[in-house]
């Protein structure tokens, strides 16, 4: 299967083809619907309104804004780390691929995030219940280990 999107705004016309060669008709649903969120196509129609860039960046550690940006772009959906890089940069920063990969390996073990797949093809989504309780805990425990590897030395 494939499909052709055209898209003309303020005079500005881009094509887009998504081509199903070994993917389900779901996936490529999701990877379009992906596409036209970030694009901004129903930034003024309030069905799919992408929130400002300004709204990622502004306060907190880079993992607490990667966090907010898929508990808004992400929620209910399992997505790749190069999704996550790819609709992160049009709205934020540049970021290394690695350094997503690493934050969203830590939000998982904060149970932040549900993993699937190996290696090659590992999914994330985000758990949409977190109990604040083992969330504060967890972060008491990951800054207890930062400060016993700064201590010894190793960070």
């Amino acid at each position: 299967m494939k499909i052709r999107i055209e898209v003309e705004n303020k005079g500005l016309r881009s094509y887009h083809e998504f081509e199903s060669q070994n993917m389900g008709g779901e996936a490529l649903k999701e990877m379009i619907l992906s596409f036209l969120s970030t694009s901004g196509i129903f930034e003024n129609t309030g069905e799919h309104a992408t929130t400002p860039a300004h709204e990622y960046n502004s306060s907190g550690t880079l993992m607490d804004r990667l966090a907010n940006f898929i508990r808004y772009e992400f929620s209910g959906t399992w997505f790749t780390t190069q999704e996550l890089r790819e609709r992160y940069e049009t709205v934020a920063d540049d970021i290394k691929l690695s350094t997503v990969s690493t934050y969203l390996s830590r939000m998982n073990r904060d149970g932040l995030l549900d993993r699937r797949g190996n290696r090659n093809n590992r999914q994330y989504r985000l758990i949409e219940r977190a109990e604040p309780e083992m969330v504060a805990q967890q972060n008491v425990q990951r800054q207890n280990t930062y400060e016993r590897r700064r201590a010894e030395g190793r960070w």
